[in-house]
Order: C-alpha cells, then structure tokens, then sequence
C-alpha cells in the first residue's frame, strides 16, 4: 500500500471514530441541525403546489372536481399515444376499483403487471409486455413541495407498470398529498416495510451523458401524468 493511500484511509478511520451522526427525535421526525418542515397544509393548496412543481419538471398534472373523470383523462392520453393496451395495478391497488373494468368497457386490454418465478415464463411475459405504451398505477402519497409521487411495489403493486412503459399514468388522491417527505414519512411510519421497495419518482426519467447532453425516457418513463381526484 501506498503511503499517500495508507494516510488518506487513517484519516477517515480517525474521522469516523468522531463523527456525528444527526437522528430524527420523536418531537420532531426527521429534523436535524435546525431543518424544519412543513407538517400541514390545505389540500387545495398543496394539490396546486403539486401541479406546479411536477410541471416545472415537464410533468403533467390533471386536477379533477369528481372522480368520474378519471375515465376520461386516461382515455384521452391512451388516444393521444394510439395505445390499446395498458399495464395496471390491481383495482383494490389503484383506489379506484371500478375502473379497469370501464377502460375494459371502452376497449383497452389490461394487463397483469405480476411476473412469474420461473425463468422462461418470466423472459415470455416481458416479451409479451414490450410493445405496452402506457402504465397506470395508484400511489401511496405526493409530496406537494417537489411535485413527487411516492409509491409502495408489492402484491398487486409491481414495478413493471411505473418503469417499462413509456408513459406513466398515477391515480392519486387528494388525501394522499403531504406537503413534503419528512411529512410523509412521519404519517407513515412503516411505509417502507409495506412492499419489497419504496419508490420516489419526481419527473418523467433523465438521464445526461459526460457531454451534459439531457435525455428522457432511457431509465424509465418519458412521459408521466398525475391524475388527483377527489378521496
């Protein structure tokens, strides 16, 4: 070992050895050195927050008045995009149990998200999946300060739906806007023992190479829509 080497890693041993680590206090979760959050906040006023942050990130936020026109909106974007097949979540998951049943109504094949165990039947249910435009999931909350949709992958809630597709439709309710990530994580405590992961997904997927050249759409999603209605 070099010396050079042997001096920088004795340094961050005897760093370590004195180091602070900050700890939420139960008075206050997630505070640390001063930081404070916002614990509340009218639901108009973070739907409105929501919307403007996820937009300034080239999202798309549909507010709504009455839960029947959900229907329609995500019609209109699987028109927009000729799309006639959709993978989803399952109802109970989406907070809307009806609807996969009215998009099946209106002609859109809906299609199982869970993949099977075994390897050959896993590799044919992917193949089978690829050519899928659109993903429609619910969500376990929205952070109203950066326009983020949290949600819980799991039984009925698989990943494939928010990460293969290229666009992104979340059912979310008004009742599940925070109005930010420590909030969120204080109302739910064990959120993220719930499922096998816990997702924060803030803006359609961009990536940039070394040339700083920004791309979208190569790690997830390009385009993604929030649907907020009444619940």
């Amino acid at each position: 070992m070099s010396l050079n080497r042997e001096n920088f890693l004795n340094r961050l041993k005897n760093s370590l050895d004195h180091a602070h680590l900050p700890a939420a206090t139960p008075a206050h979760p997630g505070s640390f050195q001063g930081y404070t959050y916002q614990a509340s906040a009218p639901v108009a006023k973070m739907a409105d927050d929501f919307a403007r942050e996820l937009q300034a990130l080239s999202g798309y936020v549909h507010l709504l008045e009455e839960t029947e026109s959900v229907l329609a909106i995500i019609l209109e974007i699987l028109q927009k995009h000729q799309a006639e097949r959709i993978i989803a979540w399952d109802n109970e998951e989406l907070g809307l149990p009806w609807i996969s049943g009215a998009l099946a109504e209106a002609g859109i094949a809906v299609e199982i998200n869970d993949l099977p165990d075994e390897a050959e039947g896993r590799k044919a249910s992917l193949a089978r999946l690829d050519g899928v435009l659109v993903g429609l999931t619910g969500a376990q909350g929205g952070l109203a300060d950066t326009g983020t949709l949290a949600l819980v992958s799991g039984p009925g809630r698989g990943r494939l739906a928010s990460l293969l597709p290229p666009v992104h439709i979340a059912l979310l309710p008004a009742q599940k806007l925070y109005p930010s990530l420590p909030a969120f994580l204080a109302a739910n405590p064990g959120i993220a023992a719930e499922g096998s992961n816990l997702i924060l997904i803030t803006g359609p997927s961009r990536t940039a190479d070394i040339e700083l050249t920004l791309s979208m759409g190569v790690h997830g999603p390009k385009e993604i829509h929030v649907i907020i209605f009444p619940g």
